[in-house]
């Protein structure tokens, strides 16, 4: 009885000294303190309802999960796949929610943009030279010879170690062209580096543009190479060009894995200049796009490889150049095919002998099928032409099955619908070049597509 008053008399008098303390640091402080306390106290309020709107949350992520999971294994047991194809796969529960919704790679894709020049007038596939020789008209410092290569068919230009080759050629390639070419790189890797191979264009001046100076200093008025240096998990590439003797250019060392996929296949190289631009495409794969890396003076008139020299014997490298093919202009695809009417191009390949569409044909269906979205009202006929090689009949069936595949690739690949496309084929009968040269069965080799 004594304990609870004297409780009941304590809890009275601790009451009123508290009241007489927090006057006195309200006297004290002011109303900061207060603030403070009465933030302290929303904070708390707050804190509260975000936990119990965060596990509200969690719990209805957890139950969506696991009702995906179910939904999951119940396809798998039906056998029902996912839209890719594959096998519906159960979300892991146990992971966090942030890797179940944003656990997807980023991709990207860059498009096979090379079109080939509008005019072809040097081609090179070696087959009328000699094997075991240098290709006739060509100048080198060293023992590069014509080879055949069982695996590959063919005839092709066997690179030797320590040499230089210039071609044949003797035209301007303008301010714009193009240069393709295939490149096969075969190597015994032991552990060193094998030597490193260049390719690029000069412009003589006033000089022959076969000369020999230019076997050891391949520059001339101007110039540009690219070189790779063969790794045994890739490459190293970089891009030089030079004024005279000043270099112009300069791209640091890029490294690229491509290369150890592409050892011992054949690599389709391109390149085209414009004007000051200059870009180059390896299977199609954008190595180089440079707005400024070709000095404006003069013009170019000259290709060359170079190959470098290295402690390997000359049976452990294999380097080889084959079906060399350079063009002039700018090919006008809008103008040609919307205003004229006709647009006419050797820049679709095919296997010889076959109506099976080269990947390097990439650039230029795409720029049809970027015209014919853009013009929905377009119809358009493609044609197909043949050299005048083998049999005429043969021929005309050739180019039949060439101008099918191309409106077939059309349609499949590039979503164009077939009521707009007709296919046909001439043959040989409509040569535009003289079939007895190179250049003019590449020229006569061609796909036309003519509106409709």
């Amino acid at each position: 009885m004594n304990y609870k008053n004297t409780k009941s008399g304590g809890g009275i008098k601790g009451l009123i000294f508290l009241v007489f303390i927090l006057g006195a640091v309200q006297m004290s402080y002011g109303q900061g303190l207060m603030n403070k306390v009465k933030k302290k106290a929303e904070q708390s309020f707050t804190d509260k309802v975000l936990q119990k709107t965060d596990q509200a949350v969690s719990k209805g992520v957890d139950k969506a999960a696991d009702e995906a999971a179910k939904s999951a294994k119940g396809k798998e047991k039906n056998g029902q796949t996912a839209p890719n194809g594959q096998i519906a796969q159960p979300i892991d529960t146990n992971a966090p929610v942030a890797a179940i919704v944003t656990n997807k790679p980023i991709t990207y894709s860059i498009k096979y943009d090379f079109v080939p020049g509008e005019s072809v007038f040097y081609v090179n596939d070696f087959k009328d030279d000699v094997v075991g020789e240098l290709p006739i008209g060509w100048n080198s410092d060293g023992s590069s010879v014509i080879v055949e290569l069982n695996e590959l068919g063919g005839r092709w230009l066997r690179m030797a170690q320590k040499s230089t080759c210039l071609t044949d050629n003797k035209k301007s390639l303008g301010e714009n062209f193009t240069i393709e070419f295939d490149l096969v790189m075969q190597y015994d890797f032991k552990g060193w580096l094998p030597p490193s191979i260049q390719f690029g264009l000069l412009a003589s001046g006033d000089e022959a543009n076969d000369a020999n100076k230019f076997l050891s200093n391949p520059y001339g008025d101007k110039s540009f190479y690219m070189e790779i240096s063969p790794l045994a998990d890739g490459a190293n590439t970089l891009l030089e060009s030079y004024d005279g003797y000043t270099r112009y250019v300069n791209t640091p060392v890029s490294k690229s894995n491509l290369f150890k996929q592409w050892y011992g296949q054949v690599i389709h190289v391109a390149i085209q200049g414009q004007k000051e631009r200059l870009r180059i495409w390896m299977n199609g794969e954008k190595m180089y796009d440079m707005p400024k890396a070709i000095v404006s003076k003069s013009t170019f008139n000259q290709l060359f490889f170079k190959m470098g020299s290295s402690s390997y014997k000359d049976e452990q490298i294999g380097v080889y150049i084959g079906n060399i093919s350079m063009a002039t202009g700018l090919p006008d695809t809008r103008h040609k095919l919307i205003e004229e009417g006709k647009f006419s191009t050797t820049g679709i390949l095919f296997n010889s002998g076959s109506a099976y569409i080269k990947n390097e044909s990439a650039g230029v269906l795409k720029t049809i099928a970027d015209l014919l979205t853009t013009h929905p009202d377009l119809k358009i006929n493609i044609i197909g032409h043949t050299d005048a090689d083998g049999n005429v009949d043969t021929n005309q069936k050739l180019s039949e099955q060439r101008a099918l595949a191309v409106k077939e690739k059309l349609e499949k690949e590039y979503g164009v619908a077939s009521e707009r496309l007709n296919s046909s084929g001439k043959g040989q009968v409509e040569p535009v070049a003289d079939n007895k040269t190179r250049e003019g069965k590449a020229q006569n080799r061609r796909v036309e597509f003519i509106k409709l």
